[in-house]
C-alpha cells in the first residue's frame, strides 16, 4: 500500500469519526483534515466536498453488503436452509460495529435532507432488489405458496432487521448473543416456511 492509498484511508477513517461524533452537517472540512492529519489542501484534493466523503462512506457500507448481489435461490435446497442463510448474513452485519457505524451516519443524513435521502435511497434499492430477486426465483420455483412476493420480502427482511439491526442501529441495543442470533434466526426461518406451507 502506497503513500496516497495511506492518506485516503485516513482521511476516510477521520471522516467516519467525525460524522458519526457531530453528524456531516456539523462536521466541517477543516475538522476532518486536523483528524486525518492531512492539509486541507490534501484534502480537497481526494474529496472536494463532504458529499464526496459521505458517499465514500456509503461504498464502504455497500461493499460488505455486496454478498448479497450474488445470492440464488436453488431447488436442489431446502426453502429453510436457504432462509437461514440469509438470516446468518444479515446477522452478521448487526453484529458488525463498523457496518453499524456507518449505518448510523447514513441514517441520521436520510433524515436531516430530504434530498440525500433520496440520492442515498437509490443507492441502497440495488441491495434490497438482490434480495427480492431471490424471492421472486423462490416464488417462481414454487417455493412460497401464495404468498406475495413483495410481501414475503418485506416480512422476512423485516423481521431480521427489527430484531437484530434497528434496535442496535438506533436504540444502542448491544448486538445479540450467538445463542440469541441462533434462535432468533431458526424461529424466522420456521415460521416463514410455516407460513408458505
Amino acid at each position: 500500500m502506497g503513500r496516497s492509498d495511506d492518506k485516503n484511508r485516513d482521511i476516510l477513517s477521520a471522516a467516519i469519526s467525525e460524522f458519526a461524533e457531530k453528524g456531516m452537517f456539523a462536521t466541517t472540512m477543516e475538522a476532518i483534515a486536523k483528524t486525518a492529519n492531512v492539509s486541507k489542501r490534501t484534502l480537497y484534493k481526494y474529496y472536494p466536498s463532504k458529499e464526496n466523503l459521505l458517499d465514500a462512506v456509503v461504498e464502504r457500507l455497500m461493499q460488505r453488503i455486496e454478498p448479497l448481489h450474488d445470492i440464488h435461490y436453488d431447488p436442489t435446497q431446502t426453502l429453510e436452509s436457504q432462509l437461514y442463510e440469509l438470516a446468518s448474513f444479515a446477522m452478521q452485519l448487526s453484529n458488525d460495529k463498523h457496518y453499524l457505524r456507518l449505518a448510523r451516519i447514513v441514517i441520521i443524513e436520510s433524515m436531516r435532507c430530504e434530498k440525500e435521502a433520496k440520492r442515498l435511497n437509490h443507492k441502497f434499492t440495488q441491495c434490497e432488489d438482490s434480495l427480492r430477486k431471490w424471492f421472486q426465483q423462490a416464488s417462481e420455483a414454487g417455493a412460497l405458496g401464495n404468498l406475495d412476493v413483495t410481501v414475503a420480502t418485506a416480512l422476512f427482511h423485516g423481521a431480521i432487521r427489527k430484531l437484530a439491526f434497528w434496535d442496535q442501529a438506533i436504540l444502542w441495543k448491544p448486538p445479540l448473543s450467538d445463542k440469541q442470533a441462533e434462535e432468533l434466526i431458526a424461529q424466522t426461518c420456521r415460521f416463514f416456511v410455516k407460513g408458505c406451507g
